[in-house]
């Protein structure tokens, strides 16, 4: 295989784990067997989820994808590193909140490259925590100045009660962006105190979709 086509494949591949890891590998070669030939790779990923129950769409700020591809049996390995995202949601009985969300992994994310026809599969297995919630501040001045309470109304311990588990696939492309694309369910939350029933109505369950785009990072 060309050192182009590596390069290709790692690119592929790294998009499929955008919902992956936080925790870098420090060494992906270790995770192969020894003496088999590892590409390493880094990327920057961009990554898209809408959640349906929820009719949220959220986009990320770009990540950094790291891990390694075992050139002689197509596995991969590795992991990412993604910013929390913060996005503004109507909730019943409480109104208008500004929630902050991120990804907390349980596995590293593994799948296999079919070096003849790079086609990518991969999986990444995950929780998602609900870092705060808050009301959100009005957009419009209100004729008498009303507080808005600065008390994170999930508190410290709001994630999914299980982990989520996502497999992505695609096909490298070697003129264009390469775009990965999967679907998840999502578990009931847990320990969300007042607002577990509320998160519980608002957002778990199937059909939910992810997209994702890799570029090589610097």
């Amino acid at each position: 295989m060309s050192k182009r086509t590596r390069r290709t494949v790692a690119g592929i591949v790294a998009v499929l784990a955008t919902l992956a890891p936080v925790t870098l590998l420090a060494s992906p070669a270790s995770a192969f067997p020894a003496g088999d030939p590892v590409y390493k790779f880094k990327y920057s990923i961009v990554a898209t989820t809408f959640i349906k129950k929820a009719g949220l769409g959220l986009t990320t700020k770009p990540g950094i994808f790291q891990g390694g591809i075992d050139l002689s049996t197509g596995a991969l390995k590795g992991s990412i590193s993604l910013p929390p995202v913060t996005f503004t949601q109507s909730e019943d009985g409480v109104g208008l909140v500004t929630a902050t969300s991120a990804i907390m992994s349980t596995k590293p994310v593994t799948g296999h490259v079919n070096i003849g026809t790079l086609k990518v599969t991969s999986t990444s297995t995950f929780n998602i925590h609900i870092t705060s919630m808050y009301p959100a501040t009005p957009s419009l001045p209100l004729p008498v100045p009303v507080p808005i309470p600065k008390e994170n109304l999930v508190g410290s311990g709001c994630m999914t009660a299980a982990p989520i588990s996502v497999t992505m696939s695609g096909t490298a492309s070697f003129d264009k962006p390469s775009t990965f694309t999967g679907t998840f369910s999502i578990p009931d939350f847990a320990d969300c105190q007042a607002m577990t029933d509320v998160i519980n109505q608002e957002i778990p369950g199937p059909g939910n979709t992810f997209s994702a785009t890799a570029t090589p990072a610097s």
